[in-house]
């Protein structure tokens, strides 16, 4: 009884001690000082204060093509495994996360291939940052959606970034300009044009390979006996 009532008292202490309660335009912080001390403040620009707030990360993914070699030997083996394009992992990864185990996204989705729990989940991933775990699931997930719309790239691809829901909700590629951008943009590391249709216009790339021994390889065609760094050029 005495404790509960200590605690009453520093609650009413702590409430006297706080400015009014704000407008919906302002809001409360929880800070903690330099000595650990908690604060309560609605002053957001108090430089005194380190401000303590948990962090969600939105991962960018940054313009370069590089494939990490450990990556690409995973990635070639899942391809057999899967009877996956191998280019087609290489291309959502890069478009997903460039290669970032640690990406996360604002809506939640996490790893290399951006997984959300419910699709990790349905392919018994315990872990998301798990590199091997997280490219195997999405190989699966991909071999699963391109089985599932009859090969047709646009919708694979339209399903894996807003949801087969969305999909067929719209009886096809969603309007979403993220999704449009997204089909676009995977298909483009592809080699292939996506113009809103299922005609896909292949366009030639030129790679760039920097092996592991330091030897420079530039060539126009996909090297499959190579293990290296690798990028597009063009």
């Amino acid at each position: 009884m005495k404790r509960k009532k200590t605690i009453a008292v520093c609650v009413f202490l702590l409430a006297l001690t706080l400015p009014a309660i704000p407008s919906s335009s302002e809001k409360i912080l929880v800070k903690q000082d330099k000595d650990g001390r908690i604060v309560v403040s609605n002053i957001a620009g108090d430089n005194r204060f380190v401000l303590k707030e948990s962090k969600r990360v939105e991962f960018k993914s940054s313009g370069t093509t590089e494939v990490p070699s450990n990556y690409l030997v995973k990635i070639k083996k899942l391809a057999r495994k899967y009877d996956v394009k191998e280019t087609l992992i290489l291309a959502v990864a890069k478009a997903e996360s460039s290669f970032n185990p640690f990406a996360v996204s604002h809506k939640g989705a996490v790893g290399i291939m951006q997984l959300m729990p419910g699709t990790a989940k349905q392919y018994g991933v315990f872990n998301r940052y798990n590199a091997d775990q997280n490219l195997e699931a999405g190989a699966r997930h991909l071999k699963y959606l391109y089985n599932k719309y009859d090969g047709a790239l646009h919708l694979t691809l339209a399903a894996y970034n807003a949801g087969e829901e969305a999909v067929a909700k719209y009886g096809g590629v969603p309007p979403y300009e993220e999704t449009r951008t997204y089909i676009k943009r995977v298909m483009k590391f592809m080699g292939l044009t996506y113009n809103g249709d299922s005609k896909y216009v292949s366009h030639p790339k030129i790679y760039k390979i920097v092996t592991n021994d330091g030897r420079i390889i530039i060539t126009d065609s996909k090297p499959y006996d190579v293990t290296g760094q690798i990028s597009v050029i063009n």
